[in-house]
């Protein structure tokens, strides 16, 4: 079965340049980076729209690159989304309160963060402006 969803726009269920999509089979949910909306959008998998949450980091700025990314961790309840604009990964919960921000360890730094990924506890961040990969051990949180 074949499914699209989404049109151009700023209401419900559409989009202005959607940046990254995670999926998490477990809740049936579906979430769309849409930074130049300044949200992530959520469905089901089917395409219903669900909820859309504000990201505050995700503020416009003049000649600003729009390239955020997502990531998710359904077991531990967490979606993770890049912040170019604030050189951060964001941590939400998965009903959309965010519950903080990582950086990786000094002197490490996060230099354009555009591609997230996440394997046994840890955040592998491309650093687009930095030209290099940092990963964050996640350990316990």
């Amino acid at each position: 079965m074949l499914a699209v969803w989404g049109e151009r726009g700023t209401g419900d269920g559409q989009f202005d340049d959607p940046t990254s999509v995670a999926v998490d089979t477990n809740n049936d949910r579906v979430y769309v980076a849409d930074p130049l909306n300044r949200r992530i959008e959520v469905f089901d998998t089917k395409g219903n729209f669900v909820a859309n949450w504000l990201v505050q980091e995700w503020r416009p700025i003049q000649n600003a690159w729009y390239m955020q990314h997502l990531a998710i961790d359904s077991k531990a309840g967490r979606l993770y989304a890049t912040s170019t604009q604030t050189d951060e990964v964001l941590v939400f919960d998965l009903n959309g309160a965010r519950t903080g921000s990582l950086r990786p360890k000094p002197p490490d730094k996060l230099e354009g963060a555009s591609a997230l990924v996440l394997v046994k506890r840890k955040l592998y961040v491309l650093c687009t402006f930095g030209n290099h990969v940092s990963q964050i051990d996640l350990g316990g949180r």
